[in-house]
């Protein structure tokens, strides 16, 4: 995805896509790249509404980077052309300002620095065959199919009834973000030894405010009543994921997933 019009596109210093695409030999090539312009909707996923995705900035190296951070947003793999030393090499940079919620209820700005999977030479790609080519929770684009094969992927996962219908109901744009959170605390589940916290690998996880404890009482398994106010974020927006430990299982157990409890 390009900025400008696709024609303006500079390919290498000076020599522009309306120039590669003039000439016949490309032929083939332009029109596979037309077929994949056709169906990738990415802006429809990345804000399908208008206030969507108005809460977070991507900078790179000082350029603000709306397609990169797509890239990094859908969990996916950048491609760009080698026309400077910014865009080189299999990992970018991303410094990321998004606004979030603090355990009060304010709004602040974060700024953090993350990474986002990149390529703009062949030799970029050979670090990310494993990755491009699992066929795993990747390949998963869909609730059901989540839900279908939840063992097999979170075998530390637990979860209430009620969290499959809210999966179905969880809008398009967080999906991805939901199914990254998820492989994260399976990750942090799987290391754990069921004692004191886990080590939250790249999850972003925070008991809930003493004011707000009251709203994460749901009722478990046996049917007693407990807290569930262990949560991670998903964007854009003020996205939940509540849940709490179970030691004795070393697992985690999911109680809600979807906009922020009692907004």
């Amino acid at each position: 995805m390009t900025k400008h019009p696709l024609p303006e596109a500079e390919l290498a210093r000076g020599y522009y896509y309306g120039q590669w695409a003039a000439d016949n030999r490309n032929r083939n090539q332009r029109l596979f790249i037309k077929a994949l312009r056709n169906t990738a909707p990415f802006k429809a996923v990345r804000a399908p509404s208008a206030e969507a995705g108005d809460d977070i900035e991507y900078h790179c190296s000082g350029q603000p980077v709306e397609g990169v951070g797509w890239a990094h947003l859908m969990d996916g793999l950048a491609v760009s052309l080698p026309l400077s030393a910014t865009w080189s090499g299999p990992w970018l940079n991303l410094n990321i300002r998004r606004l979030v919620e603090t355990d009060t209820g304010d709004l602040a700005m974060e700024e953090v620095m993350e990474q986002v999977r990149h390529s703009a030479r062949r030799a970029d790609l050979s670090l990310h065959e494993k990755w491009g080519c699992a066929a795993g929770l990747d390949a998963v684009d869909s609730a059901s199919q989540l839900w279908e094969q939840w063992d097999d992927f979170f075998p530390r996962l637990q979860v209430l009834p009620e969290v499959r219908d809210q999966l179905t109901d969880l809008e398009l744009r967080w999906f991805i973000q939901v199914r990254g959170l998820l492989a994260r605390l399976q990750a942090s589940a799987a290391l754990w030894d069921g004692s004191g916290v886990p080590d939250w690998q790249g999850a972003k996880v925070t008991p809930e405010h003493a004011q707000r404890k009251q709203l994460c009482l749901f009722r478990d398994l046996d049917g007693e009543k407990r807290f569930f106010d262990w949560h991670g974020r998903f964007t854009p927006g003020a996205g939940r994921l509540h849940f709490r430990l179970v030691g004795e299982d070393k697992a985690l157990r999911i109680a809600y997933i979807g906009p922020k409890i009692g907004k």
